[in-house]
């Protein structure tokens, strides 16, 4: 996502109603919240209308401003259904299983959350829905991932059966347990910090759930309509989303600046310079890849940190051990010692 896409229409208003409806029971007025975050009350009346990431974001800032309560991205998330994403939420009723479902959602997030992206990873019998976001969130960015993740921890019922096993849903943090998590730790699912990645973790077999609602006609036409959008918003192809799914590629393998610019047919120059348009950088992008990949590694392998340092490109295991130490307060042993 280029840094002028950020004021482009791209965030259907639905998502902007349910932040007014959440900072409503904080007895924050609507009309206040929106004048502080420069929404025009007009726009948000158009069922049809669409706000920028910009203006998303200053309404989640206000809202946690104007409520004086920091987790308010737990809140959107608890309040958010299926009907919250409106077309897209019939489409993932419709899918004919979980795997199917997810993958909708990864083709046309663009068309509702454009500055994150998702993706599916499975790793034995573990899957896990990652996001990561494609654009700078600034003051907003953990409440973003709050409500993302609880928003999915809060669907999947309706699409499995997590509601008999809600054990088996665990969402993972990039960043330290806040201290507003212990007043909401009864509402929520399990939850751990510190842990490189932002991700929704299940059971994999569960990928292959059929819905009780499922229906390949409806799912097919909603398909139709979300691929109309992309190409009206021209949000499809996004660059910082085809670096990513590039660095993912090979588990265990990071390729090179060169090689990704080859393979996305453009010469190094001009990658670097299509990068910094997007508001990163290929540096930007490998680290955040290593940071996942290192906590897939201590996870699910037996490799040494040694091991891990040597896949992931580092000189050797002590200074893998410091990058690792920033990402996550905690050394690459304790980590892994962890339950």
């Amino acid at each position: 996502m280029k840094l002028d896409d950020l004021s482009r229409p791209a965030v259907p208003v639905g998502y902007g109603q349910l932040i007014l409806d959440v900072a409503a029971t904080h007895d924050v007025d609507p009309a206040d919240l929106l004048a502080a975050a420069g929404v025009p009350a007009e726009l948000m009346a158009d069922p049809n209308g669409r706000l920028s990431a910009l203006q998303s974001g200053a309404l989640l800032l206000f809202a946690m401003e104007l409520s004086g309560e920091p987790a308010i991205g737990y809140e959107i998330g608890l309040h958010s259904s299926l009907t919250s994403h409106g077309l897209m939420g019939y489409g993932l009723l419709s899918s004919p299983t979980v795997r199917q479902a997810i993958g909708l959602s990864e083709r046309y997030m663009p068309a509702r959350l454009p500055m994150l992206t998702m993706s599916l990873t499975v790793d034995g019998p573990v899957a896990a829905i990652e996001v990561v976001e494609n654009a700078p969130l600034g003051p907003v960015r953990q409440c973003t991932l709050d409500l993302f993740l609880v928003g999915i921890a809060r669907i999947a019922p309706i699409l499995t059966d997590r509601l008999r096993r809600p054990e088996e849903l665990e969402l993972w943090f990039d960043y330290p347990e806040p201290d507003y998590h212990a007043r909401f730790k009864d509402r929520l699912p399990a939850m751990r910090f510190d842990m490189g990645v932002n991700q929704a973790r299940f059971p994999a077999s569960d990928l292959e759930l059929t819905p009780e609602t499922a229906n390949l006609g409806t799912v097919a036409m909603v398909e139709e309509q979300l691929r109309r959008e992309l190409e009206q918003l021209g949000l499809d192809g996004d660059l910082v989303v085809q670096v990513q799914a590039a660095l993912r590629e090979v588990p265990g393998s990071l390729p090179d600046l060169d090689t990704v610019a080859e393979r996305l047919s453009m010469s190094s120059r001009t990658f670097k310079r299509r990068l910094k348009e997007h508001g990163t950088s290929f540096r930007q992008l490998v680290e955040a890849g290593r940071k996942a990949e290192a906590v897939r590694l201590l996870n699910t392998t037996s490799l040494s940190v040694a091991q891990v340092a040597d896949r992931l490109g580092y000189a050797d295991a002590s200074s893998f051990s410091r990058a690792f130490q920033k990402w996550t307060s905690t050394t690459p042993g304790a980590f892994r010692s962890q339950p």
